[in-house]
């Protein structure tokens, strides 16, 4: 499994969907709402266009509910740091926005690999006594 690019995943529907739902979830536990219209095609840029302005809002009022975001979706400062300096000309909210959803993929992307049928017969036929 190949996660050094994952956009290569943002064609996958029942992936994005995922995805959406676990960044509403995530951001709902926030208090902020992020809605997801369902239509795969232009999922990334519907999810950017309503979390950037809560990140900026945040950047620039909330400096601790901003950090608790980062670290209830898992991003780390070294991902930030990593990012910075790729993309320095951007604005800092979009470049974390930019992330965060790549990030929420990233964690849908190795769920659904892990939970594979693939994977659960094989280790089912592991632990079973024949």
């Amino acid at each position: 499994m190949d996660l050094s690019n994952i956009s290569q995943y943002f064609n996958k529907l029942d992936l994005i969907k995922d995805t959406a739902n676990q960044i509403i979830k995530d951001f709902d536990m926030f208090g902020m709402e992020v809605k997801f219209s369902g239509n795969a095609y232009n999922a990334y840029e519907e999810l950017f266009e309503q979390i950037e302005p809560h990140i900026k809002k945040l950047i620039d009022t909330n400096q601790s509910k901003f950090m608790g975001i980062l670290y209830r979706i898992d991003v780390s400062d070294e991902q930030v740091k990593n990012a910075l300096q790729q993309n320095s000309s951007e604005p800092f909210s979009q470049i974390i926005t930019d992330l965060i959803i790549k990030r929420e993929l990233q964690k849908v992307v190795i769920r659904q690999h892990y939970k594979s049928p693939a994977k659960e017969s094989k280790s089912k036929g592991k632990n079973r006594i024949e």
